[in-house]
């Protein structure tokens, strides 16, 4: 009886590692059993979603347990083109221009206001290069950072 215990013991030490592999490998597939969507989008570009297009456009339905696919035409469409809101699901209005983009846009205007003030009052500045050293700026230099600075005056100041 003391051996066939030890020999159950040694084989489940043994088989016990390839055991819960086999578990592990056979409950990859009830993880995965959800169905892909595959449609062209308006430029032509293969679009993979979890959920199905709009109704009117043709796509697949992709099985992840097998390499079967299924063709459902444009008429079949399973989403309607337009959602409306209901409880839980309620839309917000987005407006035209968003608060942080006029803030950066004053930033960018007060910004721009100094940078020309600076250009107009002293002839001879020093600006930074792309690698960090300080040069000073010719006139032509000076020309073309002042119509850059008027440029981002009229773009960002009211």
């Amino acid at each position: 009886m003391i051996m066939r215990d030890t020999a159950l013991r040694q084989l489940l030490r043994q088989a016990g590692p390839w055991l819960m592999a086999a578990i592990l490998i056979g409950a990859v597939p009830a993880i995965g059993e959800e169905s892909l969507y595959r449609w062209l989008d308006d430029r032509g570009n293969p679009v993979y979603s979890d959920r199905p297009p709009p109704a009117g456009i043709d796509y697949e339905v992709i099985s992840s347990r097998s390499s079967l696919k299924r063709v459902v035409p444009a008429e079949e469409g399973a989403v309607p083109p337009e959602v409306t809101p209901r409880v839980g699901n309620e839309f917000q209005p987005v407006s035209s221009r968003p608060e942080s983009q006029s803030f950066k846009s004053s930033e960018i205007c007060a910004r721009a206001r100094e940078n020309l003030e600076m250009l107009q009052s002293y002839p001879r500045l020093q600006i930074r290069n792309d690698q960090g050293d300080m040069e000073l700026i010719d006139e032509e230099q000076r020309i073309r950072l002042m119509e850059e600075a008027e440029a981002q005056i009229s773009r960002h100041c009211e």
